[in-house]
């Protein structure tokens, strides 16, 4: 008899693939700490995690039974992967099964941020009539450039594309543009000629603080920014001073450096859209995250 044990939020439909599995038992422990997760953690075969999860090499060495994590999306930055790989235990995850869900996300975020749309949302619930405050500016015409462009990043392509906007490009590797509109750049003629600018990147060593106040410096005057990739990327006292200054005119934010210890001055700044990282917080994403990933550590 196999027991899974799973530490964050699945879908019903998810949890019924379980309860019909053949010698499975599975247990929910959410809200788990390191030393809480360390003491349950070893009697169990398999983990199963969304984002919220940390699994730790410390975690790790306390799974003498462990053979599978599985994470239910796409990041595997919560997960010591190299250690496990050291230890035997497989990683598993389910790249590209949120996309649609965080690529519209980023639309949303577009038309949010050249609209003023959460701004002049928040002045009406207030009571105020301040249309002469709120005039913006269209997205057709306007140049985005898309920092990384895997399965989320051509997405949102295509459908900036849809929208009449061009499309620039930054990749570390050639990327395969076939019905795609949209054009690949190097970083500074990205920086140079994007009036807005969303990162599609996984946080790596490489690409915490991928963008400070050096990059700021390159962009156009008044870029918007938006991030639903990972916190951490951007380094947010950066974007904060180029925010204050008006370098930055304005950014949407759905992932932060600390979660869910997020930094409130950048989240509360006028000129911020901010969520709580729920790029892929859609019914249809949560369904085929959880059914999939399910799958596979079975």
């Amino acid at each position: 008899m196999y027991k899974i044990l799973i530490c964050d939020p699945l879908s019903e439909s998810a949890i019924s693939v379980l309860k019909d599995a053949p010698d499975v038992i599975f247990s929910l422990a959410p809200a788990q700490d390191e030393k809480e997760l360390s003491k349950i953690i070893p009697e169990y075969n398999a983990v199963i995690i969304r984002s919220a999860t940390q699994i730790s090499k410390a975690i790790i060495n306390s799974a003498e039974n462990l053979k599978v994590i599985g994470r239910a999306g796409s990041g595997l930055d919560n997960i010591d992967t190299e250690y496990a790989s050291k230890k035997g235990i497989k990683v598993l995850n389910t790249p590209g099964t949120n996309a649609p869900a965080v690529a519209e996300l980023a639309i949303g975020f577009l038309f949010s941020l050249a609209r003023s749309i959460p701004l002049a949302d928040h002045s009406m619930k207030a009571g105020k009539w301040s249309k002469k405050e709120f005039v913006g500016i269209e997205l057709n015409g306007k140049t985005l450039g898309l920092i990384g462009c895997g399965t989320i990043g051509k997405l949102v392509a295509q459908k900036a594309s849809a929208l009449g906007m061009e499309v620039l490009i930054y990749n570390r590797s050639e990327v395969e543009l076939s019905g795609i509109d949209a054009t690949q750049v190097d970083l500074k003629k990205l920086y140079l000629k994007s009036d807005f600018i969303s990162l599609h990147l996984p946080l790596s060593s490489e690409t915490t603080g991928f963008i400070g106040s050096d990059q700021f410096k390159l962009m156009k005057d008044n870029v918007r920014i938006v991030n639903t990739a990972r916190g951490g990327i951007i380094d947010e006292e950066s974007l904060l001073e180029a925010l204050e200054s008006g370098k930055v005119s304005a950014a949407a934010i759905d992932v932060y450096q600390d979660e869910p210890n997020f930094n409130k001055a950048l989240a509360s700044h006028l000129n911020v859209v901010a969520t709580p990282h729920i790029g892929a917080s859609s019914s249809e994403s949560q369904e085929r995250v959880g059914v999939l990933i399910v799958d596979q550590v079975l």
